[in-house]
């Protein structure tokens, strides 16, 4: 795969946002509330197949030592915490609802929604297994989503309606830039 340098600096763009979306978090218990999800879903809405760069980009400034996840985290002991799991999840969703945006053709709003929606489920999913793994919780990963799914599924809904409200205008502005 070729990228043109606009393509990289477009992908870099949306780097930083991903460390500024980490940093733009309410501080809740085992997960943070943060907007790197919107950011992480927004990616492959403009991006198509190639959006997975930008997330792995930014896990790798992470790994490094970076302090690039919520709250400041970063390296082996972000992965290996409880919110290792859903940034798995992010390079997961990034994939797949890349390549599921890339070929399916249907372009509007209705079809961004229900991408953003759906990649919930793929950033959930790792996110309480890896949790419910970490934190030893006897309860099972029933337990681990009351912790980590309740106090932020309300408003991932949200950011990600407005994720595929925007994604394409978005588009839009980059084809004609």
């Amino acid at each position: 795969m070729k990228l043109s340098t606009r393509r990289v600096a477009q992908l870099a763009v949306m780097v930083a946002l991903l460390v500024i979306g980490a940093y733009v978090s309410i501080p809740l218990r085992p997960v943070p509330i943060t907007f790197q999800s919107a950011f992480v879903v927004l990616t492959p809405l403009l991006f198509g197949s190639t959006a997975y760069i930008a997330v792995l980009a930014y896990l790798l400034l992470g790994l490094i030592g970076l302090p690039v996840f919520a709250g400041g985290a970063s390296g082996m002991v972000a992965l290996s915490g409880p919110t290792g799991g859903f940034l798995v999840g992010f390079l997961l969703a990034s994939i797949v609802v890349g390549a599921l945006a890339e070929h399916w053709r249907w372009d509007s709003w209705r079809r961004d929604l229900a991408l953003a929606e759906g990649s919930l489920v793929l950033i959930y999913v790792p996110g309480i297994l890896w949790m419910w793994r970490v934190l030893l919780l006897r309860g099972g990963t029933a337990q681990a989503a009351l912790l980590g799914l309740v106090p932020i599924m309300a408003l991932d809904v949200v950011k990600m309606a407005v994720v595929a409200v925007l994604a394409r205008p978005l588009r839009s502005a980059l084809a004609e830039a």
